[in-house]
Formats: structure tokens, C-alpha cells, sequence
């Protein structure tokens, strides 16, 4: 054993660190405490166990170039690999981000209630109108809670429930029903027992029309509806801001914390790290040229603009929560 061991004392050896890999010369084995003392091509000696040490190097270099990264004089990196996941990487959390999607969902709900003005015109019209109408006493004669229900392409169903209320009244002698909260809703919102238990129900008659008749009158029927539709985006905007952000604060932060970078930010730190490399007091002490150069004091304001700019865009970059 030992006159094999002497014969590879002076051979030329992969050696293999954490994080590090070298081609060395074997000076000295320990048997006893199975060890190998190397030293590398620049002089350093390493002490390892047995299988830090593989034969061959270079019959094996096709391996250590897919593996490591040559460092020169011997020495090789072991490559960063990018950490994997099955998550789809997102974007850090910013505040100009949560304001532009704010803003979307607000305009998207704004575009919905101008579409709702518009095919509802004739009925706000007329609600408005019932502000001049008569004013009678009416008795509840039925109420129920209903649902309304569809089903979607992808035979999803999804129902909302009402409330139907009918009540009887009279005008001028003659004797009249009528369905209708407004004249933008037939949901009368409480629940059955509720009308059911009212001994009398106001209504506003239409004296042109007596047929035709509204629990709520005038304008607030028009800002009773406009109260559901902000009622609505409250609750879509408050579940975005109070639910979604939060969520997505927590998701991209544990896949900055793996190792998983956001998408699209590759160009954004390479002018980061360049800005942050190149500054005017660091290019006016290693350039000598730059004292010559500078007689004109006005190019020389030009120049110092010009150097700025790319810092001061640096700092217009949004800013992470974290």
C-alpha cells in the first residue's frame, strides 16, 4: 500500500472543494488518516479525504466544463445554477403597479355604469318624473324570496336571490297592483316577513297613469342604485387591495427568498450596476485627459449634465416594498 501511494505522490490530480475545483500535484498521503495534500498550480497546498481527489482530470473535462467555470491557473467555479420551481414567477410588489391596476378596475366598473346609464336612460328618466307623482297608502298582498339563476358555457351555475314584493293600493276609486321597488329595480331588498308583517306600504302613483306605481320616489331611486354600483366596487377594489396585494407581497417575497428572480428585470440591474459603476468623480480621477479637456465652461455644464442624467433616471426606478 505504501509503495502505491508513493507512486502517485507527484501525480497530477482533480481536486475538489465545496464550491471549488482544482488541477493540483499530489505532495503527500496520509494513509492513517486517509488524506491527500495537493498543491495547486499557484502554489497553495490543500488538505483533503480521499474522495476529494478524482484520477484523471482530463479525461474528465468535458464533465467539469458542464459543471464548473474555469478561473485560470488551475482553479474552476462550480456554476450558479438558477433555482427551479413549478411557481410562475412574478413581478415585485410596487406601488405604481397596485395604483395603475386601482385605476383599471376602477375604469372598468366606470365604463360598465355608463353602459348601465345608457341602456337604462328611459327608466332614470322616468324615475326622476316620479318625484311629481301622488303619494298612497298600499297593503302588501304577497311576498316571496326568489332566485335568478344561469348557467355558464362551462355549465357552471350561478344564482342571485331577490326579494318580489306585490302591493295593492287604490287611486280614485279604482284598484291597483303593483310589482315595482323603482323603476331600476324589482328587488324590494328585505325579506319577505318583513313586507309581510308592515300593516301598510307607501307607494307613488302616476296620475297620468295609475296603473304604473314606485315604492321609492324621484331621485332616491336613482342614487340608490348608484349606491349599489359603488357599493360593489368597494367591496372588488377593497378584496384586490386588502386580499390580492398581500397575497402577491407574500408569493413574489418567498420566490425572491428561493432564489427565483422576478421576470423582466435582467436589463433593469445591468443599468443599475452600470450607473452605480460609473460616477463623474471616479472617470475625472482615472481618465487624466478629463483635466485638459475641461477649458469650456459651458461644455464642461454640458458634460456634467449629461453625466448625471443616467443617475438621476436610476432613481426614478420604482421603489419595492421591501
Amino acid at each position: 500500500m505504501d509503495e502505491e501511494a508513493d507512486q502517485d505522490i507527484g501525480r497530477v490530480v482533480g481536486f475538489q472543494t465545496d464550491d471549488m475545483m482544482y488541477i493540483a500535484t499530489i505532495i503527500s498521503i496520509d494513509d492513517n488518516a486517509d488524506q491527500f495534500t495537493v498543491r495547486t498550480e499557484d502554489g497553495q497546498e490543500l488538505t483533503g479525504p480521499l474522495d476529494a481527489v478524482f484520477l484523471d482530470p482530463e479525461k474528465r473535462m468535458d464533465v467539469l466544463n458542464e459543471r464548473y467555470e474555469p478561473l485560470g491557473g488551475g482553479k474552476f467555479r462550480e456554476k450558479q445554477r438558477e433555482a427551479t420551481s413549478n411557481w410562475t414567477p412574478v413581478a415585485d410588489p410596487s406601488l405604481r403597479a397596485i395604483a395603475m391596476t386601482v385605476g383599471k378596475i376602477a375604469g372598468a366598473i366606470l365604463a360598465i355604469g355608463m353602459l348601465i346609464t345608457v341602456f337604462s336612460f328611459g327608466a332614470i328618466l322616468t324615475q326622476i318624473d316620479s318625484g311629481n307623482w301622488e303619494e298612497v297608502q298600499g297593503v302588501v298582498v304577497e311576498a316571496y324570496e326568489g332566485q335568478d339563476c344561469s348557467t355558464d358555457s362551462d355549465g357552471t351555475t350561478s344564482c342571485s336571490s331577490y326579494t318580489s314584493v306585490t302591493v295593492a293600493y287604490t287611486y280614485e276609486g279604482e284598484n291597483y297592483t303593483t310589482k315595482d321597488y323603482s323603476a331600476l329595480s324589482d328587488d324590494w331588498y328585505n325579506t319577505a316577513d318583513y313586507w309581510l308583517n308592515k300593516a301598510s306600504v307607501s307607494v307613488y302613483v302616476n296620475p297620468e297613469q295609475p296603473s304604473q306605481a314606485f315604492h321609492i320616489q324621484g331621485w332616491d331611486g336613482v342614487l340608490e342604485g348608484a349606491f349599489v354600483l359603488f357599493f360593489f366596487t368597494g367591496i372588488i377594489l377593497g378584496g384586490y387591495v386588502f386580499v390580492v396585494v398581500p397575497v402577491w407581497f407574500v408569493y413574489a417575497k418567498i420566490q425572491r427568498l428561493a432564489g427565483i428572480k422576478a421576470p423582466g428585470k435582467s436589463k433593469r440591474e445591468t443599468d443599475e450596476l452600470s450607473t452605480d459603476g460609473e460616477t463623474g468623480d471616479n472617470k475625472g480621477e482615472d481618465d487624466p485627459s478629463n483635466a485638459s479637456q475641461d477649458t469650456n465652461p459651458a461644455q464642461a455644464g454640458e458634460d456634467t449634465a449629461d453625466d448625471a442624467a443616467p443617475v438621476g433616471d436610476a432613481k426614478l426606478q420604482e421603489e419595492k416594498f421591501w
